[in-house]
């Protein structure tokens, strides 16, 4: 037959809880004041060293993690919050200390520190001066000792295209990335009025510092840019030549005029020729100025048809070193015969 349906009376509340049995037979919750017995079954012999065993393990329960307190009173350096109790208060303490956001603000009258704060935390933030005072300048810095204090670069989160500066004469923010110990901004230079600061500080910052695309001449590192460069085009297209369309004899030779490579961008010569008749395409290089040639590359030319040539610049930048091409004809008259040559970055 089916089991009978289980009703509870209407103040029955419902418990989960962990229990063993007394030796007399009833019933034992487990908690804090009776934690659970563990029975050890069988002694090692003496022999092998055995020694007594701890009747019962210590079994900690939800409700009593209030009751479990730890040695200490802070955390590298992080005290306990006041009003904090057991392992919640220790927890706090520790959420507390890493916070992402810590804020502090200050405001002087005189050349002085307007805020200082301890940086371990962070990797950086920003500087809100809210009051700028009159002809007062604020200049931010960075230190690992608290005594030796060295610029802080900082960026105006206002101007997208604004360069790193260390100081600040005027209301705005002022964004940071550092990896010191202490940061602070100070007003190094007062006039009157009254000198505001809210400082801001984040575990995560973009990177900000070291990098500014501002108008006019900006270096990027050691790397430097010259020539005509165009947005969206090319920079040092090249320069080319038109070296002969005047048809040549039978085994007659053209030769072109020696080209020096003056441009340290240029990485290649090239030269094209198309001819009604067959042979040779050369590209020279002199090493003297021009006073010897010597052959350096050469492809056949078939009678109506082209072949294009290109080579490495090798050789010291400068008049020194000459590049240029050089054409002979086969047997038969040409009727058509176009040359030319040229110097490109690419």
């Amino acid at each position: 037959m089916p089991n009978p349906p289980v009703t509870f009376p209407a103040l029955f509340t419902p418990a989960n809880a962990v229990a063993f049995t007394n030796v007399d037979g009833t019933a034992q919750t487990v908690s804090a004041a009776a934690p659970l017995p563990v029975a050890i079954s069988g002694q090692l012999p003496a022999s092998l060293g055995a020694k007594p065993v701890a009747a019962s393990l210590s079994v900690g329960l939800a409700s009593d993690l209030g009751n479990l307190e730890p040695a200490a009173t802070s955390i590298t350096g992080t005290a306990m919050p006041a009003g904090g109790s057991g392992l919640t208060g220790w927890l706090s303490a520790i959420y507390r200390s890493c916070s992402e956001g810590a804020t502090i603000s200050g405001s002087v009258t005189s050349a002085t520190t307007v805020v200082s704060a301890s940086n371990n935390l962070y990797m950086g933030g920003s500087f809100q001066v809210t009051s700028a005072g009159t002809s007062c300048t604020i200049t931010y810095e960075q230190s690992n000792e608290g005594t030796t204090w060295v610029t802080l670069p900082v960026i105006s989160a206002a101007a997208p295209t604004a360069a790193p500066a260390t100081t600040s004469t005027t209301a705005g923010i002022y964004s940071f990335v550092s990896s010191a110990a202490l940061v602070r901004a100070r007003v190094s230079t007062y006039s009157s009025g009254t000198v505001s600061v809210v400082l801001s500080q984040k575990q995560q910052v973009a990177p900000i510092a070291g990098l500014s695309l501002a108008a006019g001449s900006s270096a990027i590192g050691s790397v430097s840019v010259s020539g005509t460069a165009t947005v969206g085009g090319t920079i040092n297209l090249g320069t080319g030549f038109t070296d002969s369309t005047t048809a040549l004899a039978a085994g007659a030779t053209f030769t072109g005029t020696g080209r020096a490579n003056n441009a340290a961008q240029y990485e290649f010569f090239a030269a094209t020729a198309f001819a009604d008749q067959a042979g040779t395409l050369f590209i020279d290089q002199s090493l003297d100025t021009g006073a010897t040639y010597q052959p350096v590359l050469s492809q056949a030319v078939a009678a109506g048809g082209a072949a294009n040539l290109v080579v490495r610049v090798c050789g010291a930048i400068g008049s020194a070193t000459l590049y240029r091409v050089r054409y002979v004809n086969g047997a038969t008259l040409q009727t058509t015969f176009r040359l030319s040559s040229g110097y490109s970055a690419s």
